[in-house]
């Protein structure tokens, strides 16, 4: 499939110019056909039963899809609610004494914080650069480094091999929120221990689902949380006593009946990313954010990330005449679908996006005349 192919499966994209995919992203036809044949099966007058049967099938397929998108085993995937879901149940199950040390960057996501900071007073705070969190690594001797993958605000890319390898050497448990990336950019999960991503963003698919990684290796060494009916291996064997035992895979976090609208949704969407190619999906979100970053300057405008710098798709800026407050109002009034964070406007296309929109959205900026470095 190519770029037009999958933008013509977008409605959105003649209604507006939707440049905040890092926010929550329009679906595609398919993905809202996949929801209706799911809803007029549990309406049907046959066996709902059925539905649910047909969703197991439908699961497995979707882990597969999954464990090639992000390079892992389907066993080490399970579904979550969101981001926020699969880092709490991480900061849950990870055994953390009185004395155990987090580090966590500054400025990241509330997801990547609270979880850590409701378990212990120990969190420390590092610069969101790779080597701040290293040092901060040596200084503090943590147990565990939680860090997002991508910056919410600026777009900034962690290198995940070079920290995880860190840590694996230090016997530190690295952790790393990834929905700012998956979806968007190829992801390396080689020394990750745990990930988490939410979908309703780059993944190109409604709320209300996301994915946790769990290194399997990792699995025995966690505590039983996120518990429920569906933890034991035969989850419908139920037993009068007795703690039955877990799966043997990351999906013992599945605590209870899935989301079938949501499972399916996931399905067709990531179908449709694949369809394209992770590797192509990448290069041309990467070729849209470059081009963003030029025609920024080009109008005088203020890029988080300096020239040069490896990007995501996230095009964080600032605006040196107007409050970003009023920079979004003033995209907003073009057409543009874009959103404030961390300090800096935010633009965030995806695949689908053209130069063309990016050209178009620039252009509702007021001009500065300078160009800016």
């Amino acid at each position: 499939m190519t770029y037009s192919d999958l933008r013509a499966l977008f409605p959105s994209a003649t209604r507006c110019i939707h440049l905040n995919h890092a926010g929550l992203s329009p679906i595609a036809r398919p993905v809202a056909e996949a929801i209706s044949r799911v809803s007029e099966s549990l309406m049907g007058e046959g066996d709902t039963l059925a539905a649910y049967l047909a969703h197991g099938e439908r699961e497995k397929e979707l882990r597969a899809v999954l464990g090639r998108l992000l390079g892992v085993s389907p066993e080490s995937l399970a579904f979550v609610r969101n981001t926020s879901h699969g880092l709490t149940i991480a900061a849950q199950a990870i055994p953390l004494t009185p004395s155990d040390r987090v580090v966590c960057m500054k400025t990241d996501y509330p997801s990547t914080l609270y979880p850590w900071q409701a378990r212990t007073t120990n969190v420390f705070l590092a610069d969101p650069d790779e080597n701040s969190l290293m040092a901060a690594c040596e200084q503090h001797k943590p147990k565990v480094l939680c860090v997002s993958w991508v910056h919410w605000g600026t777009g900034h890319v962690l290198d995940l091999n070079k920290l995880g390898r860190f840590c694996r050497e230090r016997n530190i448990l690295f952790v790393a929120d990834i929905v700012q990336g998956l979806g968007a950019l190829v992801p390396d999960l080689s020394f990750v221990d745990i990930a988490a991503a939410g979908c309703h963003k780059w993944l190109l698919c409604p709320a209300g689902i996301g994915i946790l990684y769990i290194r399997p290796e990792l699995l025995e060494q966690l505590l039983p949380t996120n518990i429920g009916w569906n933890w034991p291996e035969r989850p419908m064997e139920w037993r009068e006593s007795g703690f039955a035992e877990p799966k043997m895979s990351a999906a013992r976090y599945e605590e209870g009946s899935p989301s079938l609208l949501s499972t399916a949704a996931l399905l067709a969407s990531v179908n449709l990313l694949e369809s394209v190619g992770s590797e192509a999906v990448q290069d041309r979100v990467r070729a849209l954010a470059r081009f963003a970053q030029t025609q920024l300057r080009e109008r005088g405008m203020n890029p988080a990330l300096p020239e040069g710098e490896l990007s995501s798709g996230i095009v964080g800026f600032t605006h040196p005449a107007l409050s970003n407050d009023d920079a979004l109002l003033a995209l907003e009034s073009g057409g543009v679908r874009a959103a404030v964070r961390a300090g800096f406007v935010r633009l965030s296309p995806h695949a689908y996006s053209t130069e063309e929109e990016i050209e178009r959205a620039v252009a509702t900026l007021p001009h500065t005349g300078g160009h800016t470095k």
